[in-house]
């Protein structure tokens, strides 16, 4: 097993706000799209 001379730490690509930003923005995203198939589908029933 050898080890690289010029092996660099692996540095985060996101700071945790960044993450936890991140994370939120999609989950609210994806609640808003459930809820929107859902209106459809309640929608669609009434015709």
């Amino acid at each position: 097993m050898s080890v690289l001379p010029k092996s660099y730490e692996r540095r985060s690509l996101l700071s945790a706000y960044e993450t936890i930003q991140t994370i939120l923005g999609f989950g609210m995203f994806t609640i808003a799209l459930i809820s929107l198939v859902v209106k459809l589908l309640k929608n669609d029933k009434k015709k």
